[in-house]
Order: C-alpha cells, then structure tokens, then sequence
C-alpha cells in the first residue's frame, strides 16, 4: 500500500488552484491501480474554493472598485507581466484569487486611496452643482471660475465697494407679494483685497431721495422704492439694480462697483446649510428683545443660536408694534442685525467644519442658484473667496449713521411735513449728503488729512461777495471737511489766516501750513465761537493766494 505522503498532488499556479471541472461537463474516470494491483489509490480529493475572511473580502470588493476607476499598480504583490513558463502553466480557464495576507501599512494606504476617490466623486458633484448655480450667479464662462483670477475693480482708496441688497419675499418673483420688488435691506460691503478688510454700511430704507418713478408718479420718495422703480418698467434687473447702485454712489461719495441682490430664502437656506449662526443679543433694554410682527423673544447678552427662519426673523425684527421692546431704534437696530447676521454667517460658511461638509456645500449651493444675482464676473470667483477666507470677524467694521461707534453725532434724522413722517434726511438738510460722505471718507480714504477727518470753518473777511463759498468748494475737492461758511466778525488784512483750536489734528495743521505757506495762530477767532478744529479767514487779497 502505497503512503499518503507519496500521493501526487494537484499543483498550484503562482498561488492560484486550479478549479474542478464543471459538474455539467462529463468526466472520465480513471482506471484504479486497485483494479489491476490490488492496492486501493487514495481519493483524491477536488480542490475547492478557499474560505475567505472578511477581512480579505473587504480587501478584494476595494479592489475591483478601484479596477473599475482605471488600473492601478499592484506590482507588489501580483507582476504585471508574468514570464512566459507561467504563461505556459495557465490554462485556459478561471482562476481563484489567491489569499492574500496584506500588512497594515498597505490596508491603510488602499483604504486611503479609495476615500479620496469617493470625495473627489463628491467634489465632482458639487463642482458640477456649483458651475450650474454659477451660470445663474455670476457672469461669464462657468469654467473660469477655476482657469481665472482677476482681480476687482478698485477706487482711488484701493477698496472694492459692492452693494448688497434684499428684496421682501421669498423668490424674485414680483408677484410673491404686493411689495416684493422693494429693498428693505440695503447695505454697502468695502473690501481691501491686500489688507484683507472690510466695512459694513447700512443705508435706511426710509432714507428720503431724488427718483424718477413713473410707476408711483413721483419724483421723490424712500429709498427702498429706487430699484422697483427702475425695475418695473421692462422688468429689467439690471437697470434696477444699476439705479440703486447710483443713488447709493451719490450717497456716500464712493464709486459701487458691484451689487449682489438676494431674496428671503437665500439668507433662511444658507443658515440652515451651515447649521445655523450665533449671535450676541445686544439691547438698550434690560429685559432683552421682544418683537411680536416675529415672534422673537431673547435676554440681553444671550448668544441666540438662530436656524434659518429665526435669523430672518432677527433681521427684519423692528418693534412696530405695541407692547414690544428692546429695539428702541427701530430700523437702525434692525440694521445693525442685519450686518451680525451676515458677518456671523461669513464665518460659518468658511469654517473648516462647513467646508469639508459635503451636505454643508450642497445646501449653500442649493440656497443660492435661484435666489442671488450678482455683477460679478466668473474670473472673480477665486478671488472673493480668497479675501472671505482671510477675513476675520474682527476686522469687520461697522459705520452706522446713527450710534455711531466713534462717538460722534448722529448723521440723519427722521423727517416730516404737514405733520405726516416722511422719512429720513441728513442733519446737514434734504438731499445734502456732504457729512455722511465726509464721515465714510474719513473711516476709507488713503489721505491722512482726510482720515483725521478734521472740520474747517471758512470765513469771508475781505467783502468780497461769495469768496467764502469758492474757497470752501477748493478745500472740499482736496479732502478737507468743511464746516460753517460764513463772514467773518471784522474785515481782514492779511489774504489767509489760519486759526488752530485742537492742537490733535497735527496731519490737518501741516498740510494746511504747507498748502498756505503761513504759520498757524494757535486759539480761536475773536468774536468768533465755534466747535470745529480749525477756523481759515481769507481777507484782501486772498483771491491772488493759489486757484483755491
């Protein structure tokens, strides 16, 4: 009887056993040695599949994915090219995979490969989500968004200035609701795209302006009226948003070179896909905030974790009604909720938590494609998101007109006639916006006289008729700010004179010694009292000193 040690075994090939023939095809039976010696052959058993863990069948599912994504280099553990004895030795037939006994380094290493193939399938898919949302947003070729940086527009300070504005609904449709075209939000954004920051400017909805408003048979009137105004006539977005743009311009002396419209359900969407925004209830009163026209109710100090609804319901809360509190200021306070709101929502959105979010992208995505239009160009894309990503909460200031953060007074107040409200004006009178702009100068311009922000009264002191006003225009188109114009207490003999009566405006008090060529009197004008910083008489003969 023959050993079983001496029994000759079926071979493998390069780790592979050869597979048992298919039951469906005949099979000739061997002749048996015992038949002719006697001896009984042992059985031979068939080879049979091997049983596979499920550690080894994660590994192989991974890499027939990955066989359908392109072909991969597994010359590790199987050649590429097998010699041609091994071709020789395969026959015609289906192999087993073999089992493989991988080490640890090189399960992680495959596992990474196929998470960054799925977040690049994901990223595909926002990207294509993105580039259709983009048609809608910005202008121009969507691929540009990735071939192109250009950079914006600038002033002569450097600052890009754009205008950001709502309308009352919750679609652009003009038929959302009697009303829906007017823009209860407007707000000025100015950004440095080198220094990485920014200014926050709301302007009152109420704001009383020169319009021509064939459609309400006017020629004056709030300026949330402007944009359905220009709009309403052909249904032109464009003209709209480009009449708004202007009157804002002319507002605040400052050249707006972009606009971003939105409606109700972008600002709710987008909350909603960072996971909602914090802000800090800040109210005059102590019990906090309460507006029934929103159903809100905060303490003072709370930080409000808002959801969609509720920070629109923040943002368009104004206490209207009686019995509300907290929001003494109305649509200022309104307004400075408004830009919480947003600034809160500019830092969610780029937080790392939300960008690496897919479901965070895709609602931010989805929240915009319909409700935002926008003047920007695609090739502009990469570089606002740039200056976003550096902004930093803090480096977003506010310049309110009303409560201002530096102390000064007020730059509007609420207007009537006939004993009916009918808006709000500048202190400095209807349509006269020459201190907000001198205010939003002093805060954006490059010229350090102009950021001292010093004020100069001018006084005729020569007889001269309408010197005075000359002269005051020539100071305003350099920068400087001007006060009273007026005559002076007594007639003057020297051309200029030139009285310093806060001796901090040390930038205003060189350029004007330099721009006059005289040395300064330090104190006031006999006869003459007045709270600005500087007092210049042009006496005889000025007219001859300089154009100005």
């Amino acid at each position: 009887m023959l050993e079983l040690s001496m029994v000759k075994r079926v071979k493998s090939i390069d780790g592979f056993v050869v597979r048992p023939r298919p039951i469906s095809q005949p099979v000739k039976k061997p002749i048996s040695k015992a038949s002719t010696t006697g001896v009984a052959t042992p059985r031979r058993v068939p080879n049979r599949r091997p049983v596979m863990t499920p550690e080894d069948k994660l590994l192989s599912d991974i890499e027939d994915s990955l066989s359908q994504i392109g072909d991969l280099d597994l010359a590790d553990e199987t050649p590429a090219h097998p010699t041609r004895r091994r071709q020789r030795q395969m026959p015609d037939q289906p192999k087993l995979k073999p089992k493989r006994h991988l080490s640890k380094g090189k399960i992680v290493k495959r596992i990474v490969v196929v998470i960054i193939v799925v977040l690049l399938g994901i990223a595909g898919y926002l990207g294509v989500k993105a580039l259709l949302a983009s048609g809608k947003i910005f202008k121009g070729n969507p691929l540009a968004i990735f071939t192109n940086k250009a950079r914006l527009a600038e002033d002569k300070n450097g600052r890009t200035n754009i205008l950001i504005f709502g309308t009352s609904g919750y679609s652009m449709s003009e038929n959302a609701w009697d009303g829906a075209m007017l823009t209860d939000s407007i707000m000025l954004v100015s950004i440095d795209q080198d220094k990485n920051n920014a200014y926050m400017i709301s302007l009152p909805r109420d704001l009383y302006v020169k319009y021509k408003c064939p459609a309400l048979g006017r020629t004056s009137g709030k300026l949330n009226e402007v944009f359905y105004c220009a709009y309403t006539k052909n249904k032109d977005e464009k003209a709209g948003a480009q009449a708004l743009m202007s009157k804002v311009s002319e507002i605040l002396g400052l050249n707006v070179h972009y606009y971003m419209h939105a409606d109700w359900t972008a600002l709710v969407q987008s909350v909603n896909a960072v996971g909602g925004v914090d802000v800090k209830i800040e109210s005059t009163d102590r019990r906090g905030i309460y507006d029934s026209g929103t159903k809100l109710r905060f303490a003072n100090g709370e930080i409000a974790h808002l959801d969609g609804e509720k920070a629109l319901a923040l943002a368009r809360a104004r206490n209207h009604n009686p019995g509300d509190y907290g929001l003494a200021g109305s649509n200022y306070d309104r307004e400075k909720n408004q830009q919480k709101i947003l600034a809160a929502l500019q830092q969610k959105a780029l937080a790392v938590g939300t960008i690496l979010n897919p479901t965070s992208v895709n609602g931010l995505i989805n929240s915009m494609g319909d409700n935002l239009i926008s003047s920007f160009d695609t090739s502009h894309v990469q570089t606002l998101i740039g200056v976003a990503s550096k902004l930093k909460l803090a480096e977003i200031k506010q310049l309110p007109f009303v409560g201002r953060q530096d102390g000064g007074e007020d730059l509007i107040q609420s207007y009537s006639s006939g004993g009916a409200y009918v808006g709000e004006v500048p202190v400095a009178g209807v349509f006269d916006y020459s201190v907000i702009q001198a205010y939003v100068a002093k805060n954006f311009s490059k010229n350090p006289v102009v950021r001292e922000g010093a004020v100069i009264d001018v006084l005729n002191g020569s007889g001269q008729e309408g010197l005075a006003a000359g002269k005051a225009a020539g100071l305003k188109t350099d920068g400087y700010t001007v006060g009273v114009i007026s005559n002076a207490p007594t007639l003057a003999t020297p051309a200029v004179t030139i009285y310093q009566l806060n001796s901090a405006m040390v930038k205003t008090a060189e350029a004007l010694k330099h721009k006059y060529n005289v040395e300064l009197v330090q104190g006031g004008l006999a006869g003459y009292h007045t709270k600005s910083d500087f007092v210049i008489v042009y006496g005889a003969g000025s007219a001859t000193v300089g154009s100005r």
